[in-house]
């Protein structure tokens, strides 16, 4: 049978692709088989009743998969798919801005990749193909980008960043991803009851034995053991959560490379999932530079950043095109280096810095200060109602150690926070611990706004806060507490007025 002239040109997808089709419906479906599995079903006509539905499922994704074509022409991709209900989408080449590969272990040992097609504008990919071949991959990769000509003549990729395993692992230890991992067991574990009681059972033996130490120490007043027994528990939860922020760190980073090919930046990493994410220069909107107490003594930091058009409200399956970190972990001077190459105009040691109120001090402590009050009276009305287990000068002792800790954080906080505005950029710092420099491109700008809640017009300061392209609400690109009134409406207006010359 002889193909039609509009046939012609018209590719599929790899032959294996209903596997993967299939693959992904056992996993939608595995959590629930296991919470059968695990809680029991005394009536096991249940599977009778799901094979058919099973079988079913299995044959769409066949046909799905077969149905689908796509086709580039001198101008457009075509993308044709569905089995009863068909679509034909015209997606212009001009409109294809970034193309993402994601590589599961399946796709590792079929020798295939699932490509994403995403537009300027963000959110949903304009085209997603399942699985394809790798060479048919770089084909269809090279004829987006403008043909086989210009991909023969296109420069290849500079390295720009490479972590080996010791800077990996180096990032899980002095990070705290660790406490995601413990917060997803914790989310998976609590909806199931069984699940739920053998925990509660193998936590009851270590959790009694300390409740008894804790409760012996005060009654004989063991206030050394006490402090012994509770850092060593301290450290030994520290020493958990660092060791599975490695773990996540190995998983997410292996193999990191950042590489520079023209205008565009290719991230790659994975050891499970492998996925190679691209931007162009021009759309990166707002960097991120951080470094945590540890990683200063250890000269480490890290940069990501925010591309024009990504928000948080992409489904879970496409987070992982997100284009997002630079330098996971890096020198201060990989990280400059970073920098100028996306800020060329960006003076680093010559930022105007200006410092915020000095009000901001009072502001800072009277705003912590609501959310200690109730903890504090609780526990002396505790100690009280208890009979004073601690003495009265300890526990007194302890809430002005307390106290005195919360003013120097609020003064170091105070010290170190300050903005800049500069050229094309406005940059905010702050941090005590964990220092944070916030960089966002002006010409990325869609909102300004001026916020103060009560306290804050007490002191007479105001918020300057602004949204980028694709921002969201629940977090904003850019938030500079503790301005003084006049000099943040006059900030505003600056913003503003720079804002309004762009735009013409």
């Amino acid at each position: 049978m002889t193909e039609s002239p509009e046939q012609q040109g018209q590719q599929r997808l790899h032959p294996a692709s209903w596997l993967f089709g299939i693959a992904g419906l056992l996993k939608q479906m595995l959590m629930p088989l296991v919470a059968v599995l695990i809680l029991g079903h005394k009536d096991a006509q249940w599977v009778l009743w799901a094979l058919p539905a099973m079988l079913a499922l299995t044959l769409l994704s066949v046909l799905r998969a077969r149905a689908f074509r796509y086709q580039v022409t001198a101008s457009e991709l075509l993308v044709r798919e569905g089995v009863l209900d068909r679509s034909l989408r015209h997606i212009p080449l001009a409109r294809i801005q970034n193309i993402t590969q994601r590589r599961i272990f399946l796709h590792r040992l079929f020798g295939v990749t699932e490509l994403h097609l995403a537009s300027a504008t963000g959110g949903k990919p304009e085209a997603v193909m399942k699985v394809l071949s790798l060479a048919a991959a770089a084909r269809l990769e090279a004829l987006l980008r403008g043909g086989a000509k210009v991909e023969e003549s296109a420069d290849s990729p500079r390295l720009l960043l490479a972590m080996p395993m010791r800077e990996v692992l180096l990032l899980g230890l002095t990070s705290n991803r660790g406490k995601l991992m413990l917060a997803a067991a914790f989310g998976a574990v609590m909806p199931n009851q069984t699940l739920r009681s053998t925990l509660l059972q193998w936590s009851t033996g270590p959790v009694d034995a300390l409740a008894q130490t804790f409760r012996a120490d005060l009654q004989s007043q063991g206030w050394l053991h006490l402090a012994a027994v509770g850092l060593g528990l301290l450290l030994f939860s520290l020493l958990v959560l660092q060791l599975l922020s490695a773990v996540m760190a190995l998983v997410k980073f292996h193999d990191f490379k950042l590489e520079q090919q023209g205008e565009r930046l290719l991230a790659s990493s994975g050891l499970t999932t492998q996925t190679r994410a691209a931007v162009r220069l021009p759309r990166l909107q707002r960097w991120e530079l951080s470094s945590s107490w540890l990683q200063r003594r250890l000269n480490r930091c890290q940069l990501s950043v925010t591309v024009a058009g990504q928000s948080g409200s992409e489904d879970k399956g496409e987070k992982f095109a997100r284009f997002k970190e630079l330098a996971p972990l890096a020198t201060p001077e990989q990280a400059q280096a970073l920098l100028r190459l996306c800020l060329p105009t960006l003076d680093w040691p010559g930022l105007p810095w200006r410092r915020l109120a000095d009000s901001s001090l009072q502001r800072r402590l009277f705003g912590q200060l609501r959310w200690l009050t109730p903890p504090w009276l609780l526990a002396i009305g505790a100690n009280l109602a208890l009979g004073a287990p601690l003495p009265w000068p300890v526990l007194l002792g302890a809430c002005g150690l307390f106290w005195l800790m919360l003013v120097l954080h609020a003064r170091a906080w105070l010290d170190f926070s300050a903005y800049a505005l500069a050229d094309d950029v406005m940059i905010y710092r702050s941090g005590v611990l964990t220092r944070r420099w916030v960089i966002v491109s002006l010409a990325k700008l869609q909102t300004l706004r001026l916020y103060s809640s009560g306290l804050d017009r007490h002191f007479g300061l105001q918020h300057l806060q602004a949204d980028t392209q694709g921002g969201s609400g629940l977090a904003r690109a850019l938030d500079i507490p503790y301005l003084p009134k006049a000099e943040a409406e006059a900030l505003r207006a600056a913003l503003w007025r720079g804002l309004l010359v762009q735009a013409r």
